[in-house]
């Protein structure tokens, strides 16, 4: 299904959106991969990984990346910014290649196709559209903006959330999972959200779950918080995959 190709899995993501069946796509970036890596990091103001407390955190977010159900996709980072990085979370995949593609397929030059094609759509699903996110944003612009109906508010740091109340989220999940068929799930939780959409998968794998990270950031947030929001050359990046010829 996916090629690899920047801008042909924007759009096959996008197909798979207008077709209504379930499926579900997790991202994973520098960030995730420096915690499976075991290292120090963090995103300024909002959560941080400490190799020593945190392997717990790490260890959910190593089995998310297990599922090998054929509607289930991965993201990981681009081979032309972070080759390393781009291994390390290939490396933790069971799934085929036609299952993985770019963690930033919404981001770089992807990104004002993003507004212009996905946002549209996700405000007019047809059912129930729930958003996991931020506690810091504001409700009424997430319903404004996304048309979202249930808000799950991630508290402070997303992995202390995950670490001090693990059992309710999940039962808040389930319930969230469980009680209609075909809902929209945008998933902006960091880190966490891998460990969610995993969770969310497992649960029902009758809905589509979207890891839009940082996507809606200048529109829910008021301002950018990422370089490819504002930054001209980083906004028309065109990520590449690796080389057939690099190992």
């Amino acid at each position: 299904m996916m090629t690899q190709d920047f801008r042909k899995d924007f759009y096959l993501l996008l197909s798979l959106l207008d077709e209504k069946e379930p499926f579900a796509f997790s991202r994973y970036n520098d960030g995730e991969a420096l915690i499976l890596s075991n290292q120090r990091v963090g995103c300024k103001g909002e959560w941080e990984y400490n190799p020593r407390k945190n392997l717990s955190f790490r260890a959910d977010l190593r089995k998310s990346l297990l599922l090998t159900d054929r509607r289930f996709f991965y993201g990981v980072p681009s081979w032309d910014t972070s080759p390393e990085m781009h291994r390390t979370v290939l490396r933790y995949i069971k799934a085929p290649l036609s299952q993985v593609t770019f963690a930033a397929l919404f981001a770089n030059a992807n990104h004002d196709l993003f507004l212009q094609e996905y946002l549209p759509r996700i405000k007019n699903w047809p059912k129930e559209v729930c958003f996991i996110g931020n506690s810091k944003i504001n409700p009424r612009l997430i319903r404004e903006i996304t048309g979202a109906k249930d808000i799950f508010p991630i508290e402070g740091s997303c992995i202390r959330f995950w670490e001090k109340n693990k059992n309710a989220i999940l039962g808040r999940l389930d319930w969230m999972a469980t009680r209609s068929d075909h809902s929209l799930f945008l998933v902006a939780a960091g880190p966490l959200g891998k460990i969610l959409i995993h969770a969310l998968w497992e649960i029902s794998p009758n809905h589509v779950y979207l890891d839009i990270g940082s996507a809606l950031d200048p529109l829910l947030f008021g301002k950018s918080t990422r370089a490819y929001h504002k930054d001209p050359q980083n906004r028309s990046l065109v990520l590449k995959w690796r080389p057939k010829d690099e190992a």
